[in-house]
């Protein structure tokens, strides 16, 4: 399920008014995963008093997408809706033929702020590197493996947002055990993805994850360097 922060989030993009970057759903279950973002915006648009017919939808139905298709379907960001954004859901686009994808570069780089772009697949696997630069990813399979720490969570997000320094305090001064500061490194990936900041940052902290689990790299350093950075 789609969290309230995400949603809230995707909100606060809205009411900005400033053209927002497509936002990419990965879960391993498609058929699941598109039921939800087609929940997740039938609710921001009541929630904005905006029809549903301004949420256009481009279902999956097995078959590669070709550009013509696509062509057509996003024709429809050509005229601008009467309402503060129209909605373009784009489902299962590792179905993208070459051809496809190479028209669609503009449409995701240079989205009018009147029209907002989800996308959804099962993985980042068979979607252009291009593509992937363009779009904010929100790994909602990634999230239903971990678990938040409330607690853990809540430090970051007052260190982050009011440069509270509890957590500094917490882990430069308690002798923790190892999973404690990987738990720190998940809790902090979890606060990324839902708030949509140091998302260029995601891989790495996935790497120092694996490598601390490795036993081959310094638990507390690992996590005194990402107190710093952010």
């Amino acid at each position: 399920m789609i969290n309230k922060d995400i949603k809230q989030n995707i909100i606060n993009q809205i009411n900005k008014g400033e053209k927002i970057s497509p936002f990419l759903f990965l879960a391993k279950n498609p058929e699941l995963l598109n039921s939800q973002v087609k929940n997740l915006w039938i609710e921001i648009l009541k929630d904005f008093e905006i029809p549903t017919n301004y949420l256009y939808i481009s279902e999956d139905d097995w078959k590669n997408i070709k550009i013509k298709d696509i062509k057509e379907f996003v024709e429809f960001s050509n005229s601008k809706p009467p309402y503060k954004f129209q909605i373009f859901l784009i489902e299962n686009i590792s179905r993208f033929t070459i051809q496809a994808w190479n028209s669609m570069l503009k449409f995701f780089e240079e989205p009018d702020a009147s029209s907002i772009i989800f996308l959804t697949n099962t993985s980042e696997s068979g979607i252009l590197d291009t593509i992937l630069s363009r779009v904010q990813t929100i790994d909602l399979w990634w999230q239903s493996i971990i678990k938040k720490d409330n607690f853990v969570y809540s430090m970051i997000e007052k260190y982050v947002q009011n440069k509270n320094t509890e957590i500094i305090s917490y882990y430069f001064r308690n002798k923790l055990e190892k999973q404690d500061y990987i738990n720190f490194l998940e809790n902090l990936i979890i606060y990324s993805k839902q708030n949509l900041v140091l998302i260029n940052f995601l891989n790495e902290i996935d790497e120092d994850i694996n490598a601390i689990k490795q036993n081959n790299v310094n638990a507390k350093y690992i996590v005194d360097k990402w107190l710093l950075r952010i």
